[in-house]
């Protein structure tokens, strides 16, 4: 199966999830980001900078409700990302939380936090002066305070055991197909399209791989991998506790992407 064969037969629906940012130095226009819809921005010179280190950067509004946690996560192939938050919607230091790096070897950038109501800043940075290019945020709801933040799914990596890892990749090539259909509502380039479909496909290979390894054909690897999906998408509950979007990032990590 070839990345082209994933393109749905359907018409994308073509809403822009983005509103233009205007032209500053010293102050930030405010865009607001909906909760689980990933907005993808791009990192300009003409776009706001941070005193402290001549950095741009973009920022955004989110609405919270308190003693709700959420995640964010920021992701660039084009620069090593940056991110603060903090309450209200004054958009400059000093922030609340920062991060820089998820791990050693993933430049991207993630913060978990709980909220104590009302309306919080994003600040979409890089992470030296100099560093543009496109980026994709997300800002994710996890459980309750006293239920899981998402943290789990942070440090996902496929297990040796030959079983274990095709359970591993079955269930990351149906949730991946899944996260792909949700992104594909967002307006993107045919450059982003043919990356978006290239990931999905790398989650299929391995799935299809870790599959022969025990016997399994690709046939039989893609009914499961329908067959999941389809509980899924049956099972509103299901994808509310394992959001489709979040799983596939995490296993697209885990696959080294």
């Amino acid at each position: 199966m070839s990345p082209e064969n994933l393109a749905p037969t359907g018409a994308l629906a073509a809403a822009a999830l983005m509103a233009a940012l205007a032209v500053a130095t010293t102050a930030s226009a405010q865009t607001a980001i909906p909760i689980g819809e990933p907005v993808r921005g791009t990192l300009s010179a003409s776009d706001p900078v941070m005193e402290v280190d001549g950095s741009n950067y973009d920022c955004y509004i989110v609405s919270t409700r308190a003693g709700q946690s959420y995640a964010i996560d920021l992701t660039s192939s084009d620069f090593d990302t940056f991110i603060g938050m903090g309450p209200g919607r004054a958009c400059q230091p000093p922030v609340e939380q920062t991060n820089d790096d998820v791990s050693e070897d993933n430049t991207n950038s993630r913060l978990i936090f709980t909220s104590s109501g009302g309306d919080y800043f994003i600040i979409a940075n890089s992470y030296e002066a100099g560093e543009t290019g496109a980026y994709r945020l997300t800002v994710s709801e996890g459980g309750s305070a006293e239920a899981s933040t998402g943290a789990e799914y942070e440090n996902l990596t496929r297990p040796t055991d030959a079983a274990e890892r095709y359970d591993f990749d079955m269930t990351c090539s149906a949730f991946g197909t899944l996260g792909m259909i949700e992104l594909m509502q967002e307006e993107m380039s045919d450059a982003e399209l043919q990356q978006l479909l290239a990931d999905n496909y790398t989650l299929i290979t391995n799935a299809e791989q870790s599959g022969a390894a025990i016997g399994k054909s690709a046939d039989e690897v893609n009914d499961e991998v329908a067959e999941l999906a389809a509980e899924v998408v049956m099972d509103p509950e299901l994808a509310e506790v394992l959001p489709p979007v979040a799983l596939r990032a995490a296993c697209l990590r885990a696959s080294g992407l």
